[in-house]
């Protein structure tokens, strides 16, 4: 038989005390025991106090926050592997778009500005850690925009001179 958890059904505990307990577990990191309706407040009281409710309703935020917290990294790392992927795509689409367009048809300026966010992007690729790229770290590089500026967004404005 599997190992019970602290949220569980007690030996001893009631139907009714433990619909209760469920109904106190269930309001949240917030609750109280006045939450429990149709239940005179000295019963819940009791029974709060018999079967440790407190207790048991931070284990259980615990293993839900604990659930969230992985299924949410799980997301994160998803997110991540897509977008690398779509990076990928993008730059070599780009890049085949590039070599199509002859020496002598851009322009000196153009010419310029594409070695400027070349470099810069090799640069920022090298020096920045994935955390600073994600906007997460308070830390940014001078010139980097406000936590909110995604980077790749910034670039993109930039190739399209609409910065």
């Amino acid at each position: 038989m599997s190992e019970r958890s602290a949220w569980d059904r007690r030996d001893g505990e009631t139907g009714r005390a433990y619909a209760a307990f469920r109904v106190f577990r269930d309001a949240g990191p917030l609750r109280t025991l006045a939450v429990v309706p149709g239940v005179r407040r000295r019963t819940v009281e009791d029974w709060s106090s018999t079967w440790d409710w407190h207790a048991r309703a931070t284990a259980w935020d615990d293993a839900t926050h604990h659930l969230d917290d992985q299924r949410r990294l799980d997301a994160i790392r998803t997110m991540h592997d897509t977008h690398q992927r779509a990076g990928r795509v993008a730059m070599a689409k780009a890049l085949a778009a590039l070599q199509q367009v002859k020496p002598e048809d851009i322009p000196a300026y153009a010419a310029a500005r594409l070695l400027e966010l070349g470099a810069r992007l090799e640069r920022e690729t090298l020096l920045t850690s994935v955390e600073e790229l994600q906007g997460v770290m308070p830390e940014h590089l001078p010139g980097m925009g406000p936590p909110t500026d995604d980077p790749w967004e910034r670039i993109s404005r930039e190739l399209t001179g609409t910065a």
